[in-house]
């Protein structure tokens, strides 16, 4: 419950960031394939107060092409959870999680590309990618604000356009996993259990970007990330 206080105060408060970690810790816990359903579905419902005003500040030019890329890979992530053993993937979702968070601290500022084909196709590489690690690992987070971060784009719209991508990506993914057998009786179980603290969380971190939003994205999630990826390692290897 206090994971998911945490997860769902740093969603609040960055506009993504939620299933990464909540389904980093649970995996202390349970196997990935129940760890990942459970962090996306709390993700879905625990976003419902954030999209209004993301879909007011969202940049939507930018969002299209990355939400292709998402559904196109999206099929091929819910196969892996499915297919790969429990001890691998836990492995797996900390390498993806911590090397996202030393990319996301690696990020220098850069000029924004210019309009056209270039930027198109990074658009659906990034949600491609965001996308098969959301639904392989619950850590779709870091490839899609590497490229919203390159793009340069402002905290708000930066935000508002994570929030509406997640939800689009989480959907997709639960979709899958229900279709494969991966949503049970116990996934809804632990939803009410962890729902309210979740909530409580997400709207703690909205109270706090409202009066202070983050200069930068870097410094607020990676760490957090890291310490959580070094942790399940560490336990993988003790085991």
């Amino acid at each position: 419950m206090s994971l998911a206080l945490l997860a769902g105060g740093v969603r609040g408060y960055c506009g993504f960031g939620f299933a990464m970690l909540l389904a980093l810790g649970l995996m202390l816990f349970m196997p990935p394939i129940q760890a990942v359903p459970l962090a996306l579905l709390l993700d879905l419902v625990t976003s419902l107060g954030l999209w209004r005003r993301a879909l007011r500040n969202a940049d939507w030019p930018c969002l299209r092409p990355l939400l292709l890329g998402m559904a196109l890979a999206t099929g091929l992530g819910v196969w892996l959870l499915a297919s790969v053993p429990a001890a691998p993937m836990r492995i797996v979702v900390a390498l993806l999680a911590m090397s996202g968070a030393v990319a996301l601290l690696c990020q220098r500022d850069v000029a924004s590309p210019g309009h056209g084909a270039q930027r198109r196709d990074m658009a659906l590489g990034a949600g491609g990618l965001s996308g098969l690690c959301m639904t392989l690992a619950s850590s779709g987070g870091p490839p899609l604000m590497l490229y919203l971060l390159y793009r340069r784009m402002p905290p708000l719209a930066m935000r508002a356009t994570a929030i509406i991508f997640f939800v689009a990506s989480s959907s997709a993914s639960l979709l899958g996993l229900g279709l494969a057998g991966a949503l049970h009786a116990s996934t809804w179980h632990w939803a009410a259990w962890l729902l309210l603290p979740a909530l409580l969380g997400n709207a703690l971190g909205q109270w706090r970007f409202e009066r202070a939003p983050p200069r930068s994205l870097k410094f607020s999630v990676a760490p957090l990330l890291i310490a959580l990826s070094l942790w399940v390692l560490l336990r993988e290897a003790l085991a």
